[in-house]
């Protein structure tokens, strides 16, 4: 994990100009130990709380983060434990709640500091989405809106993974972590390989974890949560039409959207593509 300055964070992501906004703190949970920062104009529209994916971390998401600033939303956001800034084994978590714990910590955190807005949405990213499932599950969902965009369910070829989870089982520790082609935009797969808040090893452990999680899913009741999905359909990340038929099925009165070419970094994706998902989770903030 990378020490931190706050200037060089900002300026590194692209943040700089939202400096005079920004606040970063560390919150301990029970064991977790969480980097958190925000950016909350005094005059907003609303709050939206973002929670990344595995292997990454807020700071990967400045044009989420810019696109909402400069739309008049104030921002929450944290790093996952293991992840960027915040505490922990990288990449890896002994059991997969233990994230939506953060997610709970953080905004209690943030409640606590004296935000009480009415419009308090929340955006999950791949994993950050299956934390956000697993939060509004345990009865504590304190968002108006839910946005998913790339949801994990089931990653990509998982029948083929779970085999590989039984096969290796507690022999071994970490795999070479391959950087995919998730995003059409050169410049930011070449930055991702240069980002010192990336690791290069995965532990076998967030396999095991995650397996123990996903069989809980079909246990899920059918739900009135009315979720907002964003799906590109050209990810290989997650088993995308999979997924978006579970999350439909359990929660019918949710809406997808999904964009064309779009890879799993939607957020992240050539000019185009990354305008038309963030017009489509404003609209939807809007509404």
């Amino acid at each position: 994990m990378e020490n931190f300055d706050n200037n060089e964070y900002l300026l590194y992501y692209g943040l700089k100009q939202w400096a005079s906004i920004h606040e970063s703190n560390r919150i301990v949970h029970k064991h977790l130990d969480i980097f958190v920062q925000s950016f909350v104009p005094n005059k907003r529209k609303g709050l939206v709380t973002i929670v990344h994916g595995y292997l990454d971390h807020s700071g990967a998401f400045s044009k989420l983060i810019e696109s909402l600033l400069s739309e008049g939303y104030g921002i929450v956001t944290f790093d996952l434990p293991g992840h960027g800034h915040s505490f922990g084994d990288r990449g890896d978590i002994e059991e997969f709640n233990d994230y939506s714990t953060a997610l709970h910590a953080v905004q209690c955190h943030y409640k606590k500091q004296g935000l009480n807005d009415s419009k308090w949405s929340v955006i999950g990213h791949s994993t950050g989405a299956a934390i956000v499932l697993d939060y509004i599950n345990n009865g504590v969902n304190s968002f108006n809106k839910i946005i998913m965009v790339s949801p994990l369910v089931q990653p990509y070829l998982w029948s083929f993974s779970k085999i590989g989870v039984k096969i290796i089982g507690k022999k071994v520790k970490h795999i070479k972590r391959t950087f995919r082609k998730n995003s059409s935009d050169l410049d930011y797969l070449k930055f991702v390989k240069n980002d010192p808040l990336q690791f290069s090893a995965l532990p076998v452990n967030w396999l095991h974890s995650f397996t123990k999680w996903h069989n809980n899913l079909p246990k899920l009741p059918i739900s009135n949560e009315n979720l907002f999905i964003v799906q590109g359909n050209k990810d290989t990340t997650v088993d995308w039409k999979y997924n978006i038929r579970f999350l439909l099925d359990k929660y019918p009165l949710s809406k997808c959207i999904l964009i064309d070419e779009g890879n799993h970094q939607l957020f992240n994706e050539n000019d185009a593509i990354r305008e038309t998902t963030f017009f489509h989770i404003k609209r939807y903030l809007a509404e």
